[in-house]
């Protein structure tokens, strides 16, 4: 069965008071949403908390849903709200940063490779350097890029959970591509990572 068609079902079934139907919805997403929210928060205890609320939020709003959109960009635009919500408030209040190290994001890697201590070595490398560049996009590119390559939403679902039109995805989604390619040019071109 479809995985919209099946979330369609357990919203159904949650609606007609079937709260079990809201755990295996949660199953199906919370790793997703926590893996998006610690890369929007870069902190692992406040993306469990925003993680929690954001189902929490999805829990309370469920009964009277209606669906414009799917459930998931539902969620991630719940998820996507709440970090924003959070970067306001980190930005009112006096904060000690530590050191990127860590608060390194695991990215996942093949096992054969995992092995290879060198080839770890360059792929913490790597993915230190893609970070860096990523967080010198504006907000509006970070999200849209972070949305549609970490993500995998496509352009209409990044414009619901968004709330911009698909016209400023796809130049938010493009001017972020290009700074990329200009922030990570030296990078290719001398094999340094």
């Amino acid at each position: 069965m479809d995985t919209i068609l099946e979330d369609e079902l357990l919203v159904a079934q949650f609606q007609a008071g079937r709260r079990y139907a809201f755990d295996e919805l949660m199953k199906r997403y919370k790793h997703k949403i926590y893996a998006y929210l610690l890369r929007s928060v870069r902190n692992c205890e406040d993306a469990e908390e925003l993680t929690i609320e954001v189902f929490f939020k999805a829990y309370r709003a469920l009964d009277g849903w209606q669906p414009q959109a799917r459930f998931s960009t539902w969620i991630y635009k719940i998820a996507h709200n709440l970090s924003i919500d959070h970067h306001r408030a980190k930005s009112r209040r006096v904060t000690f940063s530590l050191d990127d190290d860590e608060l390194a994001i695991e990215e996942p890697v093949a096992s054969d490779l995992g092995s290879d201590p060198a080839w770890q070595l360059e792929e913490k490398d790597r993915n230190s350097v893609i970070r860096a560049a990523v967080d010198q996009l504006s907000p509006n590119q970070k999200a849209v890029f972070m949305l549609n390559r970490y993500e995998g939403l496509q352009i209409n679902e990044i414009t619901d959970v968004l709330g911009i039109a698909e016209g400023t995805v796809k130049v938010h989604l493009h001017r972020a591509m290009k700074k990329l390619q200009i922030l990570l040019k030296p990078y290719w071109e001398g094999n340094e990572i």
